[in-house]
């Protein structure tokens, strides 16, 4: 094999090492054993032009330009806008990863780009919704419901597909709850599907478990100076449901409870009785008086006598003068 002179390589022109550098190749390739392919690397390095100071590193194709993915955008629609002028809403289809597939309204304006945010909104929206139905409990209060991620998203109307990766990343906020039903129900299958003596059942179990999230969350954005004690009887019922309680005990315990205010309300209530009328009590009674014996041997007519005189009314004078005439 021909002996490979690097000193020589390098002081030869560009062109001249990349001959030389395809020379050695095709020969190290002709006797592969004995070749030093190691200076067959070195000069190939040689014949590869240097690279310039300041040179930027390759371009990286991002979600946002990327051109299998369609564009991102979210913008808010004027209240001002007509349902006349928006037209027909395109329809977005989601797959979460848990293999629900939601088709949501996308409202976007003429001349836009598909308001792909808004949609993913709406989709994330209706997912709770389905849940909550699905979790036994009313779908008016399904925000706290945890949304998975994204797996697919792509437009009905357009044909276009959207980069679930960038999604997920913008729809993290929107995205967050705190009932997990996915892990309600994988923690559910540890009960029994029916019980004959009110025990928690897997249907028990999931529906106790998101009606404390619903209710531990109402009870957070309560405004202040409301009565939250409806909201405390909930959260301790499931509370209780969910360490094993029955029914049937928990109204019990409540009885007891209720029982013992009322008496502790008619024990205060006397207290407070009673305090008030020790501070003000009444006179003592008068059971007996004595009598001066010398007013006793008084005869009336002297009592009355002894009355002061008084003058007699103009009427009484008029009487008198007729008696006299």
């Amino acid at each position: 094999m021909q002996q490979i002179d690097l000193i020589a390589a390098k002081a030869a022109k560009a062109t001249e090492r990349r001959t030389l550098a395809i020379l050695a190749y095709d020969n190290a390739c002709a006797e592969p054993d004995s070749a030093n392919w190691r200076a067959v690397a070195d000069l190939l390095r040689l014949a590869l032009p240097n690279a310039k100071a300041g040179s930027a590193a390759p371009k990286i194709l991002e979600p946002e330009t990327d051109p299998r993915f369609a564009q991102w955008a979210d913008y808010v629609i004027p209240q001002s806008v007509s349902a006349k002028r928006l037209g027909k809403s395109p329809v977005i289809v989601v797959t979460f990863a848990d293999g629900e597939t939601v088709r949501a309204p996308a409202v976007s304006l003429p001349g836009k780009p598909v308001n792909i945010g808004r949609g993913l909104r709406v989709a994330i929206a209706f997912y709770q919704c389905r849940i909550a139905t699905r979790c036994g409990g009313n779908s008016d209060y399904s925000a706290c419901i945890t949304v998975p991620e994204f797996v697919t998203v792509t437009c009905e109307t357009t044909e276009t597909e959207y980069d679930a990766a960038q999604c997920n990343a913008k729809s993290a906020k929107w995205r967050r709850g705190t009932f997990d039903a996915s892990a309600a129900i994988a923690e559910s299958a540890s009960y029994p599907d029916e019980t004959e003596d009110g025990a928690l059942t897997r249907a028990d179990f999931v529906k106790a478990s998101y009606r404390l999230a619903v209710s531990r969350l109402r009870l957070a954005e309560l405004p202040e100076g409301a009565d939250a004690r409806p909201l405390q009887y909930q959260i301790e019922e499931c509370e209780l449901r969910l360490a094993g309680w029955t029914p049937l005990q928990i109204r019990a315990r409540w009885r007891a409870r209720e029982d013992a205010e009322r008496e502790a309300e008619r024990l205060a209530a006397e207290a407070a009785h009673d305090a008030e009328h020790a501070d003000h009590a009444s006179p003592p009674v008068v059971t007996s008086f004595k009598v001066n014996q010398a007013f006793l041997s008084t005869s009336r007519l002297t009592l009355v006598a002894s009355n002061a005189q008084v003058a007699p009314s103009p009427r009484s004078n008029c009487i008198l003068r007729i008696a006299a005439a």
